[in-house]
């Protein structure tokens, strides 16, 4: 957790989603189309995450970067809170394996943990884990699946990973069904095995209630099966495909873990763990987006197959911690608390700590690659045709200048065809990049200095181009309009052919 307070607000996903949500607070109205894409302005597209997206702005309007952060924090530890709790009661107060079982869920999810619509749900998809583990259990009585809708009902509103709610208690239910029929020891009985029955269909239906109604599911299956974009694939893609990134070792490592173990005392546990773990750990070979939700059941149940197996020293007590755990457990917690928002902007923090700088509120609480500056020349040296810019900036560029600069591309993914995706890739290659841009009438390029290195160099390299604008951060370029157009077709990038 106190890893998780250093985080900053990245500058990729949130600042668009404040911007819609300001939108949706001050016109009382849900977007339909791509506002603001230069391109894909009167396209139709679904904001599944607007009630994320208009509290966002509410408390932005609150309290700023340092209210959006706090919360994070808060919704964080809270989160890790109560799955350590039912970890622990799953392990039957085994103090060591319930901390091994967080230790796995954080290893898995900690990259996940930026400010983003998905944070708000955090503790909903928790609670519903421990809700039906617990009913499923017989530790709770099956009257707490009555808050399984409700959860169900903000959920849906608040991000499209909404899925996962019917799934988990579905989940729960027909392993409760396989272990009565198998006679496993902590069948539930019947009672509880319908009320689980019960309540995945108030929560499906609970799923509905929202101003898109079924057209969210069909959007969530779209996703699903949407093919990620070369762009986002370290960040969104498979981590099979990923396997270079530690991030993607991490989930891979864990998700072996979790079959070695399970695999070793699959009959003593309970089916729906099982099945459940098999779930999570294909959405998470998908995308790598779905790393925390399977991060979040894996670590309880992983734990709970240990102490099952009984074998490892590491867990079968629980000995006084030695004084150096005691006070290295201390420490962190000091360094958390002091990196809570609401404390560390008033800390002399290290350059290396210290956020982006800039005309904007708070801007120290925003990370270094926010193009602050960068934005500011280009709103007061507007290009004269259309612009082309970073992934990245995408986000940004539609919170400060959408009215005015209309952006090239943005994290809405499924907003642009595959082709404009392609086309992307390809110019931050430096692949027929200048013949790309020179189609869609693009004059002026706005690129990160690390993400667009291989673009960088073609344009440097290119004497139709001169350098306007250079930070620490960003580069920007504009075309001579003297300059000769370039000729001839695509031959270096075939994707664009």
């Amino acid at each position: 957790m106190a890893v998780g307070s250093l985080w900053l607000v990245a500058p990729e996903d949130f600042w668009w989603q404040l911007k819609i949500g300001d939108l949706i607070r001050t016109s009382g109205r849900i977007p339909t189309v791509g506002v603001f894409s230069a391109t894909q302005a009167n396209t139709a597209f679904f904001y599944q995450n607007w009630l994320s997206q208009f509290l966002f702005s509410w408390i932005y309007q609150l309290g700023g970067l340092v209210a959006i952060l706090q919360i994070r924090s808060l919704l964080l530890i809270g989160s890790y809170a109560l799955l350590l709790w039912h970890t622990w009661r799953r392990v039957k107060a085994n103090g060591r394996a319930a901390m091994l079982g967080l230790l796995l869920s954080v290893l898995v999810s900690f990259n996940h943990w930026q400010v983003q619509p998905a944070m708000f749900v955090w503790p909903l998809f928790i609670a519903s884990f421990v809700i039906v583990s617990e009913v499923a259990a017989e530790r709770w009585t099956t009257k707490y699946l009555w808050l399984l809708p409700i959860i169900q009902l903000l959920w849906v509103n608040l991000h499209e990973s909404f899925i996962f709610g019917p799934i988990l208690v579905a989940t729960a239910a027909v392993g409760a069904i396989i272990d009565r029929r198998r006679d496993h020891d902590e069948a539930p009985i019947y009672a509880t095995a319908r009320a689980l029955q019960i309540a995945t269909a108030t929560t499906t239906i609970a799923s509905f209630i929202n101003p898109h109604g079924w057209n969210g599911w069909i959007a969530a299956w779209q996703q699903l099966t949407s093919i990620v974009p070369e762009a986002l694939q370290t960040q969104s893609g498979s981590p099979l495909l990923n396997f270079a990134t530690p991030m993607a070792q991490v989930s891979l490592a864990v998700g072996l873990i979790a079959a070695m173990m399970l695999s070793v005392v699959w009959q003593r546990m309970r089916s729906a763990d099982l099945i459940i773990t098999a779930i999570m750990a294909a959405f998470s070979l998908l995308s790598m987006r779905y790393q925390f939700w399977f991060g979040s059941v894996a670590g309880p149940i992983i734990a709970e197959a240990i102490v099952r197996r009984g074998r490892l020293r590491l867990i079968k007590r629980n000995p006084s911690a030695p004084i150096w755990i005691a006070g290295l457990t201390i420490t962190i917690g000091l360094i958390g608390l002091l990196m809570q928002p609401i404390i560390r902007i008033w800390l002399p923090l290290p350059a290396a700590l210290q956020g982006a700088t800039g005309n904007l509120p708070q801007a120290t609480l925003a990370s270094a690659a926010t193009p602050i500056q960068a934005v500011e020349f280009l709103q007061a040296n507007p290009p004269s045709q259309a612009y082309f810019h970073d992934l990245g900036y995408g986000s940004y560029l539609i919170w400060q200048a959408g009215e005015q600069l209309p952006v090239f591309i943005d994290p809405r993914v499924s907003l642009y065809p595959t082709e404009h995706w392609q086309a992307y890739s390809c110019i931050m290659a430096g692949r027929d990049w200048e013949r790309l841009l020179t189609q869609d009438s693009i004059d002026t390029i706005l690129v990160d200095r690390g993400n667009g290195q291989q673009l960088i160099s073609a344009v440097q390299a290119n004497s139709a181009w001169r350098e306007v604008y250079a930070d620490q951060q960003s580069l920007i370029f504009k075309r001579d309009p003297q300059a000769a157009q370039p000729t001839g077709s695509a031959t270096s990038c075939p994707a664009t052919k």
